[in-house]
């Protein structure tokens, strides 16, 4: 069992198709893959931009049907509309501390990149919580992630004992991360990732124009 999907924050683009489109078009005809589109993770850190997470489900969607991942092989999913993947988050929130969470390495790096400081949205630092419920819920084996998101799998691994030995049966099951064979694609600036954010990325969606004026950075 698969679980993968994206964050609704904005179209997808050439990155996301070498980094995990193009496994998930494989992977489809090989397992029961769930895509989920996260916009409740996406609300973490962008509060006051709600409906644009709201119009980025469809983008998101949308570009998913482009490159041929689609409902027929795939399970495509809102989290937002399944309530049981938020109630099983908090559940597993009594089983973390807030010094772990600091302590994550993907964590401690978006909070450097977004510069929250200790301004920290108490949302975006269970992040790796909300993901593991993602994973658990689903009973996904397989959890196909880019290299720093390593250390998001091991902590969902670790909330998956906490949780069996609380209950005192293996309810949840531990996951493995499937590495991507691409490395990061360079952004259209060659200083970074490509990268939504950083307005260095070439969307799948792009017009003739817009990538004709893209080449020419």
């Amino acid at each position: 069992v698969v679980l993968t999907g994206d964050r609704t924050t904005g179209p997808l683009h050439l990155g996301h198709y070498v980094g995990s489109l193009k496994a998930r078009l494989k992977l489809q005809n090989e397992a029961e893959q769930y895509v989920l589109l996260a916009d409740l993770q996406s609300l973490t850190d962008n509060v006051g931009r709600h409906y644009q997470v709201s119009h980025n489900v469809v983008e998101v969607a949308m570009d998913y049907l482009a490159v041929g991942v689609g409902p027929i092989k795939s399970t495509i999913f809102i989290q937002s509309q399944v309530p049981e993947l938020a109630e099983l988050a908090m559940l597993l929130m009594n089983l973390v501390t807030v010094a772990r969470l600091e302590r994550n390495p993907t964590i401690k790096e978006e909070i450097r990149l977004r510069r929250f400081e200790r301004d920290i949205p108490a949302g975006f630092l269970v992040y790796p919580v909300s993901q593991a419920a993602d994973i658990t819920a689903f009973k996904a084996t397989i959890v196909p992630v880019g290299e720093d998101q390593l250390p998001m799998i091991e902590q969902t691994n670790e909330l998956v004992r906490s949780f069996n030995a609380s209950v005192g049966q293996d309810v949840l099951v531990e996951c493995e991360a499937l590495l991507s064979s691409v490395g990061r694609l360079p952004g259209l600036d060659g200083k970074a990732k490509m990268s939504k954010s950083m307005d260095n990325a070439m969307r799948l969606s792009a017009e003739l124009d817009q990538i004709s004026r893209d080449e020419n950075r």
